[in-house]
Parts: C-alpha cells; sequence; structure tokens
C-alpha cells in the first residue's frame, strides 16, 4: 500500500530532534554569513546563542516555543499569500527570548530580558539592540570575527 508524504508538521513532530537541530543551523549559518562571533550552547532539549556585545555585554538568544517531545523551536511556520496571487508559500519567522546580561557587573543596567518575533535572525538582534537601548540608554554593538589578512 502506498503511503502519503507527509507533511512538514508530521515531520516536526516525528522528529523534532532533527528539526531543532536543522533550525539552529539555518541560525548559525545566517551570523555566520553576518560575521558576527557567538557561542552555541546546547542541551538535552534546547540550545541558545550567546552573541558578545560592545560594551561590555552579552546578548543571549534561546528559542520560545516547546514542540513535540519538549524539544525547543526557533522557527514558527505559516503560509503567505505570494506577491504574485499564484497561491500560497510556507514560510517562517524567528520568535526568540533574548536575555541581555552586563559582564562588566554594573548592576544600575541590570540584565534585560524579552521575546522579539522577526523574520530572521539579523531583524531579530538588530531588534533587541534597539529595545535596549529605548529601556536602558545603552546603544549595543555585536563583536565581528576578525578576518584573516592575506
Amino acid at each position: 500500500m502506498w503511503r502519503n508524504t507527509p507533511s512538514p508538521a508530521e515531520l516536526r513532530d516525528s522528529l523534532p530532534d532533527v528539526a531543532m537541530s536543522l533550525d539552529t543551523d539555518l541560525i548559525k549559518f545566517d551570523l555566520e554569513k553576518l560575521g558576527l562571533q557567538y557561542l552555541r550552547r546546547i542541551r538535552k532539549r534546547s540550545v541558545s546563542f550567546e552573541l558578545p556585545m560592545h560594551p561590555h555585554h552579552l546578548m543571549r538568544i534561546t528559542p520560545v516555543d516547546i514542540g513535540a517531545e519538549g524539544y525547543s523551536e526557533w522557527m514558527t511556520w505559516y503560509w503567505q499569500s505570494s506577491e504574485d496571487d499564484e497561491g500560497r508559500e510556507l514560510t517562517y519567522s524567528i520568535r526568540a527570548h533574548v536575555e541581555i546580561i552586563d559582564v562588566d557587573g554594573d548592576t544600575t543596567k541590570g540584565e534585560v530580558s524579552f521575546t522579539v518575533h522577526n523574520d530572521d535572525i539579523e531583524s531579530l538582534i538588530k531588534n533587541a539592540i534597539v529595545g535596549m537601548r529605548h529601556m536602558k540608554g545603552v546603544q549595543l554593538r555585536p563583536m565581528i570575527t576578525r578576518r584573516r589578512a592575506g
């Protein structure tokens, strides 16, 4: 008997560890493409990215949503009408919990924590930086990886 091809949602539900790994790899690839320094921390059913920021801050980005078997999910998938009205296309956005920590120990600035929802990791980071500037008056800049000469 022929089996129907599983939908993306059925695949995510049946292989949540693989789905989390693929989502994480996509974000890792985008961070590398942007040239940002980061540290990836992998836990049993979740993962986070830590980005050092100037001056003396750390931005920790963790997925908000919890999917099948308790695995974290970075992506929120939805159907969007295509620009040429030829139909709908499956697309995603990223929902993440962002913590900004003063690693210099300045308790007057304190930690800031909020949820951000954007189309990609670059926009998510930019909006978190703008949020920190509005909330605490601190202008953050992500640290860039150094490129070798030659």
